[in-house]
């Protein structure tokens, strides 16, 4: 075959109008789509939208109203049961007021660390324990303080019938209890402060107050000096009165090392069978003791009747045509020296020395 002789060329098929006029159509053509897809968009959005809020709203008031007939108003939630447990001398109803417990109401509800604030600003109260057992009980563990003393005012005889009488325990706070435990009748009676500034729950921060607590903790184990009354009416120094009526003159500082001079000085008159009278431990060097003569006066020894409380702020103290006192001096410097004995006239004078050497 043979080829054409024609010659070839490209050719537009379309005039330049027609090429104009199909490029204003496309132009319209991708607006209208634009627009299209954009509402498309906007109009999934706000579906999407009002289904979650929808969702939210509706959960919501499910959820509120599932919470409120199985939980909150659910009887079976509803406390029928109260355990209280303390050590001490605090009544049920006490506590369980001031905590604002009370049956029959929903476990829920309860706010367990407001009750428990709310007991342990009791004065008594030295720590409590509220627990939510669930479905319907609540556990209250209360755990008082513990009184070590008696502050009498001034007048008392028995600061245990008195309104204006306090106890206080180791750390000095200050407590008031309607129920008295028959061991408050022992305690230590302190006497000579003023107790009209004392407020229960509050903290005695007075030196005088300090020196007699930390008395009572160093001597809180002793069976041969039990301490029965305290008188701070002389503001510089601490009057013990022991169970055997002895009269001991305590400092306000270092006190377990005059507690030590003191034991030894029970010590040595234990072997010479003689029951000390005075002590003033406030001589560091040479010691000041007055004895009872245990042949004339049969109330140096006397006991103190069981189950009843002493009586220390009268304690009876022997005639003096009925004792035998001597006095005397005990060096504490040199392990050579002999002490003196101070005898008035008509006292005899002990046999032995009484001597303390370091």
């Amino acid at each position: 075959m043979k080829p054409s002789s024609r010659k070839t060329s490209n050719k537009r098929i379309s005039s330049s109008r027609q090429r104009q006029r199909q490029q204003l159509l496309e132009v319209t053509l991708r607006a209208s789509t634009e627009r299209s897809r954009r509402f498309r968009a906007v109009f999934t959005f706000v579906a999407r939208a009002i289904f979650f809020i929808a969702l939210g709203v509706g959960s919501w008031l499910g959820g509120k109203e599932a919470l409120r007939r199985f939980v909150w108003e659910n009887p079976d939630y509803s406390v029928h049961e109260i355990n209280f447990a303390t050590d001490g001398a605090l009544t049920r109803e006490q506590v369980l007021t001031s905590a604002h417990l009370v049956e029959g109401r929903n476990i829920f509800t309860v706010d367990i660390g407001h009750a428990r604030a709310a007991i342990e600003q009791l004065p008594q109260v030295e720590s409590a324990v509220v627990q939510r057992v669930l479905p319907n009980r609540i556990n209250v563990t209360v755990v008082e303080r513990r009184p070590i003393a008696w502050v009498a005012a001034r007048g008392d005889a028995d600061p245990s019938s008195s309104e204006r009488s306090f106890l206080i325990d180791a750390r000095g706070i200050v407590l008031r209890s309607r129920v008295l435990l028959p061991e408050y009748f022992h305690l230590p009676i302190v006497s000579g402060f003023e107790t009209e500034n004392l407020v229960p729950g509050k903290r005695v921060n007075v030196l005088e107050m300090q020196a007699v607590l930390e008395l009572i903790r160093l001597n809180a184990d002793s069976t041969r000096f039990q301490v029965q009354n305290i008188d701070l009416s002389k503001g510089y120094c601490l009057v013990v009165t022991d169970q055997r009526h002895a009269k001991i003159t305590f400092g306000l500082d270092r006190l377990d090392t005059q507690l030590f001079r003191l034991y030894r000085c029970l010590d040595r008159a234990a072997q010479d069978h003689k029951e000390l009278q005075t002590v003033n431990l406030l001589v560091e060097r040479n010691i000041p003791v007055t004895f009872y003569d245990l042949e004339t006066d049969p109330a140096a020894t006397e006991e103190p009747a069981a189950g009843k409380p002493p009586k220390e702020e009268k304690p009876p103290v022997p005639k003096p045509v009925e004792i035998r006192k001597a006095e005397a001096v005990i060096p504490k410097s040199s392990p050579k020296a002999t002490p003196s004995w101070h005898g008035a006239p008509g006292v005899q004078s002990l046999k032995k020395p009484f001597r303390l050497n370091p």
